[in-house]
């Protein structure tokens, strides 16, 4: 018995931290997605921050603050960028006095911060994966509930081995 009570509570516990992140996940607003994210775009390394850009084919974080603690690398090598003939990585900037060209990550002046795309994919992402926890962790309070309540429950096809039930009398 005593095993079955620290399985039980375990499970509890890790229901609860489950139920948690869950929460947290889908809760989390615009201004805390973007200091996550901006955390993470400085503690990131630059073989990590050139593939970010190289798959959303953009140029730097926020071509902002975070741009000038940490320049952008690489950004002339990007299609946004090919172009535009730029010699600098900040000459790949976005320059929003100029109206969009066709394709809506190339302007004609310039690369749009990673700073956007980026937090598109985090809040997708961080959406998808609170619902999905927040319905394993519906599912396993309601296993837990069942074990509780049904944990003490005879298997009436065995009926045979418990003394009293009709079972044999040897």
């Amino acid at each position: 018995k005593q095993w079955y009570q620290r399985r039980v509570r375990v499970l509890g516990l890790l229901c609860i931290v489950q139920f948690a992140s869950s929460i947290t996940l889908v809760a989390i607003n615009k201004e805390q997605q973007a200091e996550i994210l901006n955390k993470s775009w400085v503690s990131a390394t630059n073989h990590s921050r050139n593939e970010i850009q190289k798959a959303f084919n953009c140029c730097g974080f926020d071509q902002n603050v975070t741009d000038t603690l940490i320049p952008p690398q690489n950004c002339s090598e990007l299609a946004c960028c090919k172009n535009l003939y730029k010699t600098e990585e900040t000459q790949c900037y976005l320059n929003e006095t100029v109206g969009p060209a066709p394709d809506k990550n190339v302007t004609s002046t310039g690369c749009h911060p990673c700073s956007h795309q980026v937090t598109e994919q985090f809040s997708y992402a961080a959406k998808v994966s609170g619902a999905v926890g927040l319905f394993f962790s519906f599912t396993e309070l309601i296993g837990i509930i069942l074990a509780i309540q049904y944990r003490n429950t005879k298997d009436p096809s065995r009926a045979y081995t418990f003394p009293g039930h009709g079972g044999f009398t040897k």
